[in-house]
Parts: structure tokens; sequence; C-alpha cells
């Protein structure tokens, strides 16, 4: 094992692997980071052209569930949030009318008129929410499925519609009015398909657990060493995942697969598990089979196993099928972050598929330039997934994407100190790391060697 320089990558195991079977492509570091300054570069300039876009754009729908809200059980967790929220210089718009029996199409068109009339850098969605299924065809490596699709609430100008050759469920997605790209950012706080989990708990009490535990981020009461652990199951070699994973972390990432040269097996349930009980990150990047419920791994890592490891990791990626499926009971993704340990976020996909190795640069990178969680996603869907249009490969793999968590969170070099600073104070912060980010734009040769990958 040796430790590279900087922001480097520790090796666990060797430099070789066998090659993907599931059509994600692996690339080397040199041609990340090159891949990285065109992005920075692009990103850049759209912040740029977008400037007064941004200063009308700090308005984020905050939808409750309404029996949830009207309960009461969260409203003292909810009130934090939503404080927390404005001291981030955010200004939440709250939403109390929807149930689970809605049309998502109502939801859609509230959050699309938020969107064309006031302005909308983003939606929240609490509790037991209305759920778009779609049906995707059959791409790169994938089977055509119905699952759930966040996309539709996300790409608010695009078009939606049925063939009728699977049902009334939408099939079909163009253009519209703008285009096929998303236009805010989106995370789910889903908790009712949790308890069965949490004996004696409830969705309000997960929640409200969650919460706090957000706000001890956001105060520094909450906080792990900043690295990341890039954990490559057998069927994939690493390619670019540790190099696109340090770029969001400081102090490097350890990079754990499967090396031919040496005997064992090194990635192993037992292994995995033996790591989220013992060790602690900033970021966790895992790549493994997987259902909504568990993953496999020369042995299972099921949702029920999380809570007693305790796992100390603030954030994951999930290159694991399905383990988002926020529809499901015990879904996995959801326990790493309402349910067990320090977990805040978790990227994943809600059917098969995930984030394709050679596009997480587009989601790390801004990552660690600043950019909140949200906008992360947004920026990975705007470069890392081809705007010009979506192929049946990019929808196969990509339409299931979910955030589940807070979007609007940073990684801890970001957090404003204090985290409770007033309004002004943390707009001013949001300020410097957009010119921050117009600078990387006017330069980009900097931020290859600020974000080197030695």
């Amino acid at each position: 094992m040796h430790r590279a320089r900087g922001r480097g990558v520790r090796a666990d195991c060797g430099a070789a692997s066998t090659r993907n079977r599931e059509g994600d492509r692996g690339r080397g570091s040199l041609s990340v980071i090159r891949r990285w300054a065109l992005t920075v570069l692009a990103l850049g300039l759209c912040f740029l052209a977008s400037t007064a876009a941004l200063a009308q754009s700090r308005n984020v729908e905050v939808v409750v569930e309404h029996d949830l809200y009207s309960g009461g059980g969260i409203s003292g967790g909810l009130a934090q949030y939503l404080a927390d929220l404005s001291a981030q210089g955010w200004n939440p718009l709250l939403t109390t009318t929807f149930t689970a029996a809605d049309d998502p199409a109502a939801l859609r068109t509230h959050l699309a008129s938020r969107w064309q009339t006031s302005g909308l850098a983003g939606a929240v969605l609490i509790g037991h929410l209305p759920v778009q299924n779609v049906y995707t065809v059959a791409g790169g490596g994938i089977s055509a499925e119905f699952h759930p699709c966040d996309l539709f609430y996300t790409d608010l100008d695009g078009s939606w519609t049925s063939s009728g050759l699977h049902g009334t469920l939408p099939d079909t997605h163009t253009d519209g009015t703008g285009d096929i790209g998303p236009d805010i950012w989106m995370g789910r706080l889903t908790t009712w398909n949790l308890t069965l989990l949490h004996p004696g708990r409830t969705e309000a009490g997960l929640l409200n657990d969650y919460f706090a535990k957000n706000h001890a981020y956001r105060t520094g009461a909450l906080a792990t060493p900043r690295t990341g652990l890039a954990y490559t199951d057998d069927d994939w070699m690493p390619g670019a995942r540790p190099t696109s994973l340090a770029l969001a972390v400081e102090d490097g990432v350890v990079n754990v697969w499967n090396d031919p040269a040496t005997p064992g097996d090194e990635t192993t349930a037992a292994n995995y598990k033996w790591r989220l009980a013992n060790e602690s990150y900033e970021h966790v990047l895992l790549s493994c089979h997987s259902s909504a419920t568990s993953h496999s791994m020369s042995g299972t890592v099921a949702s029920a196993d999380l809570e007693a490891l305790d796992p100390q990791v603030l954030f994951y990626n999930l290159f694991a099928c399905s383990a988002a499926r926020y529809t499901d009971f015990g879904y996995i993704a959801g326990e790493y972050v309402f349910g067990a340990g320090a977990g805040l976020v978790a990227v994943g996909s809600a059917k098969t598929g995930s984030m394709q190795s050679h596009t997480m640069v587009d989601y790390f990178g801004p990552l660690g330039l600043g950019a909140n969680f949200g906008e992360a996603l947004l920026a990975w869907w705007n470069n890392g997934v081809d705007p010009g249009g979506h192929t049946d490969i990019e929808r196969a793999w990509s339409y299931g994407l979910a955030l589940l968590g807070d979007p609007t969170l940073v990684t801890q070099p970001y957090i404003p100190e204090p985290a409770s600073l007033a309004l002004l104070a943390a707009g001013a912060a949001l300020l410097l790391r957009r010119r921050a980010w117009a600078s990387v734009a006017r330069h980009p040769a900097r931020a290859t060697v600020a974000r080197r990958v030695s």
C-alpha cells in the first residue's frame, strides 16, 4: 500500500482489474484531470453568464406531506431545518398540501409554476409524497424497466407523455418548450418505509433525528476526516472512480479493489462492514451489485445490518443498482442517511443503473469547488449526461438517479463558520465562492494544479 501526495489515492490493492461487465468505462487519472479542466471551464462560463439568474434563484421549495405536517410530529425539527436554510442564504418556500395519493403531475405543475413565476433553485420533498413511475427503454446492457423517476420533477420545461404501449405511464421524454435536462435540483427525505428496521421509531422520529444530525453538521458538531473510500467490487476496475472522488476530498482516497496480482478476495461483505464499523470517511463511493435492500459482495450487506455498524460516513455515492429505490420498504440508501450513523446524503439509482464512472468527475469535481450536492448533481446531468439529447444508453443508466437527504449541504471545507451566520454573511460567502468558480473558469490550469491527483 502506498499513499500518493496531496489529494491523492491510497491503494489497498493493485493497479489492474477485470473489465467491467455492465458497460461502465474506466479512464486513467490523466484523462480525468483533462476532462475536469474542460468541465470546470464550462461550469465557470455558465455561472458567469447567469450571475443575475443566480441572484434571483435563492428560492427552495420545501414540500412536506400534508398529514405529516398537520400532525405536528416534526414541527420542531422542521423549524430548525428552515432556519438552517435561511442562515445558509436560501429562501425556503413551504408547501404542505400534497399527499402520496395526489397526481404526480399536480406536484410537477406546482414546481414548474414556482420556477417560472418567482424563480426556483431546487426543491426538498419531505415525507410520503407523490412518485412518478416511468418506463425507460433498454440500453447499455440494461433491460427496459418501470421505475421511479425524479427527473420528472426536475425537468420542468420538457414533455413527459405516454405512447399507450405501456399503460398510461410516461414512456416518452422530449424537449417540450425547453429541453430534456433538469432545470432545478431536488432531494428527498423519505422515512415512512424505514420504520420496520427500527422498532419503536416513527416516520416523524426518524426525520427529527435527521434534522438534528443535519444541524449538528452545519454547526461543526458532526465532522469526519476529510477522506474518501472508493470500494470497487469484482466486476469493475477502479478506473476513474478513485481519481474522481479525490476531487471532492481534501486528504486523499483509500482505494479498495481486487487486484489479480494478489491472492484472496479483498472486497467482501464482511470487509466492507468492518470498514463501516471501524473507519470514518467524509465520502464513500461503493461499486457493487445490489438490490433495493442489500448489496452483494461475496456475501450480503443488508439495510438491516447498518444500524448496528453505526457508520461514521457523511456522504455516499452508490454505484449499486436500485439501492436508492425509495419506494421500497427498507431501501438501503435511505437507511445509510436516515437510519444509521452519520449519513447525510446518498446519491444512487432507483432502478438498474447508476452514475457511470466516466461521468463521476462531473459530480465530484463541483463538490470540490464548493457546490452543494444538488448543484453537483445538476452539473453531472448537464455535463456528464449528453446535454444535447439522451441516448437509450444514457436513459437506461441515468433516469433512476435520485438524491436522498438534504441537497443544500456542502462538503466540510465549505461550511460557513459559524454555520448559523445571518443571511447577509451567508450570502457573502456564497458570492465569494461563485467568484472563485469564475476565476477557475478564466484560468482552468489553476484548477488542475490545485486539485491534482498525483
